[in-house]
């Protein structure tokens, strides 16, 4: 056991000295209370005897510097007089001592005291070994959202070690603007009793030391210890499922080559613009087919192809304005919703734009190559009162687009020839 003997005069202990080294201890022994503190700080101690009378502050009060130092062991503090009054008893555990031993002191009462308090260790080295395996982050505050506790795992979590936490406000762990309102919340809940985390969990937001903010699941707990409200939290880190939910749900509603929305989104977004129609106002539907595809795919290759179907989608992407929509539909059909155009001839124009983006040529690999596009647009509310109606519209005026000779747009009700 490493002991660490604090006594206004060396030889005074001497003998007990002798006794504990012939047992086995490593000792450390200093004559003043300021050499106490600066050892316990640089070392790892199993045990501490402090001797109340010790020069420049005393014992009382180098346990209480000692005991504010934190750290993740519980080291026992022994305090050693000659003589103990009620009030320096009581002084000297408030100060974090955990027993007092009266001179002189004896070796097997010594030793009895230092057995007491291994068991206690034990017990408290196996819960903060329980506490720093698991797979939670596990810390505790006060009242005043002081860390209290802050076990390894909350450091890996947070990229904080336990020292730059404990005694220092929870808020630091949060972004804002939840760091600005904990306090306040810890206060309304002390004082309403209405809890918005407590013995709920919910998912929150995290701010590791490196700014990094990040979604985790908080479960909050409250404690009573001795009349002292104190909340133990469990975290857990929820970014890699927070992210792969996420993809997933990108993928369900998206083109995975093009990354466009896919035919699902398109449809489910074009209803919400039916059902948000406003009187005198117009969207257009543009369904675009492209000309000239599949010989890129047969002469160049599906990688070539691939490649074209990209630039298309970021053409698209560019020329239109920043509310409007745009999906790929599949194959190398894509479609747009012009949200809010003036009129017809504003629609035709927004196809003829797209028209020429996509005609400009593209270099796929090394290689040149130009694809066209013909437009089939359908006016919401004009041409139809359902999702499916416009699309079916749009469709065909592209099917019509197409038969006139390609590279055009044609709206829906508009006959090859042009004649309505």
């Amino acid at each position: 056991m490493r002991i660490l003997i604090a006594a206004a005069s060396a030889p005074a202990v001497q003998a007990l000295a002798d006794a504990l080294r012939q047992r086995g201890h490593a000792l450390t022994i200093v004559t003043d209370s300021e050499a106490a503190v600066d050892n316990c700080n640089q070392g790892q101690f199993d045990l501490m005897l402090l001797e109340v009378g010790l020069p420049v502050m005393g014992g009382i009060e180098a346990t209480r510097r000692i005991r504010a130092t934190g750290g993740r062991r519980w080291v026992p503090i022994l305090l050693l007089a000659e003589r103990t009054s009620n009030e320096e008893i009581v002084a000297g555990l408030d100060a974090g001592a955990d027993d007092y031993l009266v001179k002189p002191l004896d070796i097997d009462v010594f030793t009895a005291h230092k057995r007491s308090m291994q068991r206690i260790s034990t017990m408290q080295q196996t819960l903060f070994g329980i506490l720093d395996n698991v797979f939670e982050g596990v810390l505790t505050i006060d009242c005043r959202g002081v860390v209290q506790s802050f076990n390894r795992a909350a450091e890996k979590i947070f990229g904080y070690e336990q020292p730059e936490v404990v005694g220092r406000n929870v808020s630091m762990l949060m972004p804002s603007p939840f760091r600005e309102e904990h306090d306040d919340y810890i206060a309304r809940y002390l004082a309403e009793g209405t809890p918005r985390v407590i013995g709920i969990g919910r998912k929150v937001f995290g701010r590791r030391k490196d700014g990094d903010v990040f979604p985790m699941k908080l479960a909050v707990t409250e404690v009573d210890d001795r009349g002292q409200k104190i909340f133990v939290g469990l975290v857990r880190d929820i970014s890699i499922e927070e992210s792969s939910r996420e993809r997933v749900e990108f993928l369900a509603l998206h083109d995975s080559l093009t990354g466009l929305p896919n035919r699902s989104y398109f449809m489910d977004t074009l209803d919400v613009v039916m059902k948000c129609e406003e009187p005198g106002v117009l969207h257009a539907v543009l369904l675009i087919d492209l000309d000239g595809f599949k010989p890129i795919n047969d002469t160049l290759g599906h990688a070539a192809g691939d490649a074209a179907l990209k630039t298309v989608a970021t053409r698209l992407r560019h020329n239109l304005a920043a509310n409007d929509f745009a999906a790929r539909l599949g194959g190398d059909e894509f479609v747009a919703i012009a949200r809010d155009v003036t009129s017809r001839e504003a629609a035709a124009r927004v196809g003829d734009r797209l028209i020429a983006a996509i005609s400009e040529p593209m270099d796929l690999d090394g290689r040149l190559a130009t694809l066209g596009a013909s437009i089939g647009i359908a006016l919401v509310p004009q041409h139809g009162d359902t999702a499916k109606a416009i699309y079916i519209a749009a469709d065909s005026a592209m099917y019509h687009a197409k038969q006139a000779g390609k590279g055009r747009v044609m709206f829906a009700g508009t006959a090859p020839d042009g004649a309505a």
